[in-house]
């Protein structure tokens, strides 16, 4: 599990949205939000997660495919 200080954290209902890292690849996908101070973001492996679907979905042949859009950071 990665661990993500941010200037807006995630709220309720934002569970399971993608994380990218600062160059567009997969990060993980948000899992709850850890109070404190400050606040912040508790953000799945996607390698682990990834891993865990192909054992235990029983879909044949999952895997992690590249998007079909670029991606450009905002700054």
């Amino acid at each position: 599990m990665h661990s993500l200080t941010s200037h807006t954290p995630g709220i309720p209902g934002d569970s399971g949205s993608a994380y990218l890292d600062s160059a567009g690849k997969a990060l993980g996908t948000l899992s709850t939000l850890g109070l404190g101070i400050p606040i912040i973001n508790n953000i799945g492996d996607i390698a682990h997660e990834l891993a865990y679907a192909q054992e235990h979905s029983g879909i044949s042949g999952l895997r992690l495919v590249l998007g079909t859009a670029g991606f450009t950071p905002s700054r």
